[in-house]
């Protein structure tokens, strides 16, 4: 702010324009005397006091004197300065013609008096927190020329001072202090602490506050610190920098302490209306919103208030009944009651409760229940408060449930009397599950008398396994689409035992609304229906049982696999724990498998069996085919074993025939004593029917293949002498190709069909005439033709037989095929050429190569071997010479074992 002092002139004309300024009205108003030359000087007056000005000037040419006038003038920063105007007349005077106008500085006392009525009277007309914070700063800043000025507020805990306002400060030095706790060393928080202002010139802030140095931008100046206290409370402070160093004498001192007390009540003031006004907001929008009814009775019971939610429950405005008598809005049934409960009222007695029927505003009746409350001695209120809210819904559900029960009652009466005298087990059941009612009957079935089975564990007596899927299904029972369920399961009996029941659960509905109201069951007994279920059960078990033994001996080949899978399915099928299946050679049993439990009962028996021999009574039933069984005090070795058996304490001895010739001897025991029933002694019986039958199956099956292999073997023996072929050759092809298809991983099954392809190889032959088949010297072109169609003829000639398999025909009509395509009959070349007819090859040529010809010598393994080699990736598979070759030793005998590697994949 620029101050002003008494050499601020003016010289102005008649008419009030600028004639000459000295230089220190030009500082004041930033102009130079040329700018202000011929310019009004009402522009520069604030526009309040214009006219005061003009009719100062206007007295003072008429009547010159020495007072002055008070006025504002605009500043450099267009603020406005109060200054004292005075004026010399100088127009008449022929040397001048001019009037001086003097600027004179505000006595500083009439200032700061001025300053605080005027403060007083903006404080006292306003309470708006930010109006009152505003006129506090800028009344401080304008007034003692302050540059900047802020206040703090003490926090709702008392730690803390919350700056709530400032002026002069950048936002940024302004965050630096927007919370001070009243820990921190700082000019506000000790003013606060000691509740005494602080008056600190420049020099002395930086000295006793040197760590706030650089802090902010007035961190070097004068500060003042104000507490704002009302009586004892303490509110906080104002605190105003100034930009030279202030030495505040005693008059600024006092003046700025009076701003602090005019500010504190002013500030406490617009604070509590501001939270008064918060709560009152706070207030109607709970009135508004509530969901109850707050009401004021006179004692006539004439309202005298209505909470805003009336509207929304009774329709009625907060205005609209006030004055009048609240009995019109009670259901007429309902005045007795009401006035029975406000008798009961009286002072200092607790709230009573009433529940009526008040009528709506559109005339139908609404259910309310109201809570009286007696505050007639109490000035706030002076009168009854009743607080209400809408129940309509629960007591409309109440009396449609009574309804329902007095009808429920009837019902239950009539229900009780049936399920009194019912051969079944009858029980009810409350909405939550527990049990309310059971029959007589529950004596009979489980031996509980009625009250055994009631109370809240409608499942207490089910058991244990069927537990979980009777829970499951009893959660189910509200659900919307639930009308009733059948159960089987079992109940346990006051002796510990379980019976089986079937129970149909049902759900009971009131007819008029189909709401649940209750459940009932009944229970009957149906345990020897499901005793008879049970066996049935286990005989279907083993009637699959013994159809899978059956379909898996049909898969079986070897008579010792057979009498294994006997051995291991009697024992699923019987309650025998272990077993031996002995081969009987027509002298002595040999063992074969055995199967079960414990190592031990094994040991026992075959040490037993070897110092003894079977009873003359168990070796006659073996010889007639007839099962033997023995308890534990029945011995069946001879001489007698000791009794009774650790183990094999009950067994069964089972002979197989087959023929009518014993062929084995299944043995079943048992560790624990038991009595076999006839349906095991039968089960056992057609096991050993079925295996009978399957071993004479297999041995008629042996009996073909022996026959078909003979055959097969006498037809390649018949073409092998037609041809004059060295004595041996179909032997030889047949073994060496057996032995490479295993080699080569054949399946058993191709292996039969590569063995046959061996036999059948030049069946073909047999319509080749004997003037070209047994033609000494070369053959011609044409000779070499017919020759070539000997694998044709030989698959015309057996692919009509339905007993052989692909495999064997692909050997009699590709085995002259070759690698590179050159063979015939169809010039077929690599993976095109089956892969039996690839090896069969291989062999073919090995054996021509080493076997002695009318026209050649014999050639040894390693020659044939080398030629093979030569031909294996043109003429042959490489892959199957190989194989073939890893058959023999370097003298060309046959290792002991196949190669341990598969060198070709026969897939």
């Amino acid at each position: 702010m620029i101050s002003i002092n008494a050499e601020s002139t003016l010289l102005l004309d008649s008419e009030y324009r600028v004639l000459f300024s000295n230089s220190a009205v030009q500082g004041l108003l930033s102009s130079s005397n040329e700018a202000l030359h011929g310019q009004e000087v009402y522009a520069w007056i604030h526009p309040d006091d214009r006219i005061t000005l003009m009719s100062f000037l206007r007295r003072s040419s008429n009547h010159p004197s020495a007072e002055s006038v008070r006025v504002r003038i605009r500043q450099t920063r267009d603020e406005w300065l109060w200054v004292c105007a005075s004026s010399a007349f100088f127009l008449n005077d022929p040397n001048v013609q001019a009037m001086a106008l003097h600027f004179h500085p505000e006595p500083l006392q009439e200032r700061h008096q001025r300053a605080l009525w005027e403060m007083a009277q903006t404080l006292n007309s306003t309470y708006h927190f930010s109006e009152v914070i505003n006129e506090v700063l800028s009344r401080g800043l304008q007034v003692m020329g302050a540059e900047a000025g802020s206040i703090f507020l003490l926090s709702a805990d008392g730690q803390q001072l919350e700056l709530i306002g400032q002026a002069g400060f950048s936002a940024e030095a302004a965050a630096q202090w927007t919370r001070l706790p009243l820990t921190l060393k700082t000019p506000v928080t000790d003013g606060v602490r000691n509740r005494q202002p602080l008056f600190l010139s420049s020099p002395v802030y930086q000295a006793q506050y040197p760590h706030l140095k650089g802090a902010s931008s007035y961190a070097s100046l004068s500060l003042a610190v104000l507490p704002l206290t009302v009586g004892e409370q303490l509110l906080g402070a104002v605190a105003l920098f100034f930009p030279q160093d202030q030495l505040f004498s005693a008059q600024e001192r006092t003046f700025l302490q009076l701003v602090a007390s005019l500010c504190a009540p002013a500030l406490d003031r617009s604070r509590l209306a501001q939270e008064l006004k918060r709560e009152q907001d706070w207030s109607r929008a709970v009135n508004l919103n509530s969901s109850d009814i707050a009401t004021v009775l006179d004692d006539q019971g004439f309202i005298r208030y209505e909470s805003g939610s009336i509207e929304r429950i009774l329709g009625y405005s907060v205005t609209e009944l006030l004055g009048k008598s609240s009995y019109p809005l009670i259901h007429p049934d309902d005045h007795h009651q009401v006035q029975q409960t406000l008798a009961r009222l009286s002072s200092g007695s607790d709230p009573v409760t009433v529940t009526i029927r008040c009528q709506h505003r559109d005339g139908h009746w609404v259910w309310l229940e109201s809570i009286g409350t007696d505050l007639r001695h109490q000035p706030p209120v002076s009168g009854i408060l009743i607080n209400t809210r809408d129940v309509s819904a629960r007591e409309e559900a109440r009396i449609q449930q009574q309804d329902i029960l007095e009808r429920l009652a009837v019902s239950e009466r009539n229900f009780k009397r049936l399920a009194d005298h019912a051969s079944d087990l009858v029980r009810q059941y409350a909405l939550d599950g527990s049990v309310v009612y059971a029959s007589p009957t529950s004596r009979d079935l489980l031996g509980y008398e009625s009250e055994d089975l009631l109370g809240p564990d409608p499942l207490h007596h089910v058991h244990a396994d069927d537990l979980p899927a009777l829970q499951e299904a009893f959660q189910r029972r509200f659900e919307a689409t639930f009308d009733q369920e059948k159960f089987e399961y079992r109940l346990r009996r006051r002796d510990g035992t379980y019976l089986w029941v079937e129970t149909v659960f049902k759900a009971v509905r009131d007819p008029e609304t189909q709401a649940i109201t209750a459940f009932i069951d009944t229970s009957r007994d149906i345990d020897q229906r499901k005793q008879a279920e049970k066996h049935l059960n286990v005989q279907l078990d083993r009637y699959h049982r013994l159809l899978d033994f059956t379909a898996s001996l049909e898969q079986l080949r070897d008579p010792a696999a057979l009498t294994s899978e006997a051995l291991h399915r009697c024992l699923e099928l019987t309650e025998y724990d272990y077993g031996y299946a002995f081969a009987w050679n027509g002298s002595e049993l040999t063992f074969e498998a055995q199967a079960g439990m414990t190592s031990a009962a094994i040991s026992d028996f075959m040490d037993e069996l070897r110092l003894r021999t079977f009873t003359p009574t168990v070796d006659q039933a073996i010889r007639r085919g007839e099962a033997y069984f023995a308890t534990d005090d029945q011995a069946f070795l001879d001489p007698p074993e000791f009794l009774p058996r650790l183990h094999w304490r009950s067994l069964c001895v089972l002979p197989i025939l087959r023929q009518g010739t014993l062929m084995a001897v299944l043995v079943f025991g048992s560790s624990a004593r038991m009595i076999s029933g006839q349906d095991t002694r039968q089960l056992l019986k057609n096991v050993a029917a079925r295996l009978s039958h399957a071993l004479e199956r297999h041995h008629h099956i042996e009996q073909l293949n022996t026959s078909r292999e003979e055959t097969l073997r006498a037809l390649g023996l018949a073409l092998e002498y037609r041809d004059y072929e060295t004595k041996g050759h179909t032997d030889r092809v047949v073994m060496l190709t057996e032995r490479l298809g295993q080699a080569l991983n054949f399946p058993p099954s191709d292996q039969d069909a590569l063995r046959w392809g061996a036999f059948l190889h030049d069946t073909g032959k047999v319509a080749i005439p004997d003037n070209i088949l047994l033609k000494p010297g070369n053959l011609t072109p044409e000779e070499w033709d017919v020759i070539r169609r000997h694998p044709t003829i030989g698959y015309e000639m057996l692919h009509h037989i339905p007993s052989l398999p692909p495999a064997t025909l692909e050997v009699v009509l590709y085995h002259q095929e070759r690698w590179n395509g050159s063979g015939y009959p169809d010039g077929l070349q690599g993976h095109q050429i089956p892969l039996s007819a690839r090896v069969f090859a291989v062999v073919d040529i090995y054996d021509a190569l080493t076997s002695l010809r009318p026209y050649k010598r014999a050639w040894s393994h390693q020659e044939a071997a080398d030629q093979l080699q030569i031909e294996a990736g043109v003429l042959l598979d490489e892959a199957v010479v190989r194989t073939f070759l890893d058959l023999f030793e370097v003298d060309g005998s046959f290792k002991s074992s196949p190669p341990d590697e598969v060198k070709h994949d026969a897939s």
